[in-house]
């Protein structure tokens, strides 16, 4: 427990300043939906306050299972679904209740730093497997296959992706549903992003393999990062002990945050969260254009999320590292992005940028690391 040490995603962000443009955290710039706020408001003086059942409400469960009968095409009942204080809480009691001593979990890399830092809270040791470079970081099933051995107890897969914003493919999926067939390994899909797609929706391995858990979050798609709630659809044989440990741990979700979530995933917000998410595509969009041409970077069209993941392989080593880049950057241009080392050893020579913030301070932020850049060069 003693390694255990914050994401370097935080320690950067810990060394800026107010006065800082910050491009790393991925926080939408966008308040929490005045409907839902509106909701609260009207209903806060009716509603009890106290514990709820340690699981979650029966109605935010069933509308959760709903969702995801949808999506998957196939019935997931409620008993499932474990309502959690967001989708990294949801990811904790999950490996605490899965992973014995000797199993190993496999993450991607890069990917997101949090993985590791959960496993490392289990018996479990954490083992990569890759996400290229040249497949636009998507997942290729024989990458992870390659990988299982008899002590692969649990896979982490996220799409869309954080770091990279890449989607992956439906034949991928079905791919590794086939290839997994038997070996009791379960498939954890952190489906945090799932709502924030520029293309087709993202598809999911939750309906095609019986040891797939999801697990989904309001944080990003309803801009609720501070109401804290999520949650995880468990296989049917593990859930008592995932709901124990969750019991253990936090006893319950908050109660507000849940009755904001009944009125969210009812609908109540549907058509801000629509707007955002196309003010987000034009953002994407900008963003790309202005990293081109203030600082000479060239990335991939991120497919959902909202993060441009560059290579800068030339600037990073001048600077000492990615890490040492970012650092610098802070210090003399006032500026926050994230280094790639943040997300593994593929991550070192990238740059993760959030088009999450607003146009103006994107614009800004990317003419002055275009500036840094150009003194790193000479």
């Amino acid at each position: 427990m003693r390694s255990i040490e914050k994401t370097l995603i935080r320690f950067v962000n810990d060394k800026a300043g107010p006065d800082c443009l910050n491009l790393g955290l991925g926080e939408p710039s966008f308040p929490t939906p005045a409907p839902i706020l509106a909701h609260v408001r009207e209903h806060l003086a009716d509603w009890r306050l106290g514990y709820t059942p340690n699981e979650g409400y029966r109605e935010l469960r069933e509308l959760i299972a709903a969702r995801e009968s949808a999506e998957a095409g196939v019935r997931v009942a409620p008993e499932r679904v474990i309502v959690t204080m967001g989708s990294e809480e949801a990811l904790c009691v999950f490996l605490q209740a899965a992973v014995e001593p000797g199993d190993e979990v496999l993450i991607p890399d890069p990917g997101f730093p949090v993985y590791e830092s959960i496993t490392k809270l289990t018996p479990g040791t954490a083992l990569r497997y890759p996400l290229r470079p040249e497949n636009r970081f998507r997942l290729r099933a024989s990458d992870i296959l390659d990988k299982i051995t008899a002590r692969t107890r649990a896979i982490i897969l996220n799409s869309p992706n954080n770091p990279t914003g890449a989607v992956y493919e439906d034949g991928e999926w079905t791919a590794l549903a086939a290839g997994l067939k038997g070996t009791g390994v379960y498939v954890v899909t952190d489906e945090c992003y799932r709502a924030l797609v520029y293309g087709p929706q993202a598809p999911s391995i939750l309906g095609r393999y019986e040891n797939a858990v999801l697990i989904g979050s309001l944080s990003k798609s309803h801009s609720m990062t501070g109401w804290r709630i999520g949650w995880i659809v468990v296989p049917p044989g593990i859930a008592s002990v995932v709901g124990a440990l969750h019991h253990l741990t936090v006893i319950c979700a908050s109660s507000v945050s849940q009755r904001a979530a009944i009125f969210a995933l009812g609908g109540g917000a549907d058509a801000v969260c629509a707007a955002n998410l196309e003010e987000l595509r034009r953002r994407r969009d900008g963003a790309l254009a202005g990293l081109r041409k203030h600082t000479g970077l060239e990335a991939e069209t991120p497919d959902g999320a909202f993060y441009i993941f560059t290579r800068a392989s030339e600037e990073c080593r001048r600077a000492g590292g990615s890490l040492a880049l970012c650092l610098r950057l802070i210090e003399e241009e006032r500026v926050v992005v994230t280094p790639g080392a943040a997300f593994g050893p593929a991550g070192e020579g990238w740059l993760r940028i959030s088009f999450a913030n607003l146009p103006e301070t994107i614009e800004e932020g990317l003419r002055r690391l275009g500036r840094f850049l150009d003194r790193l060069r000479k």
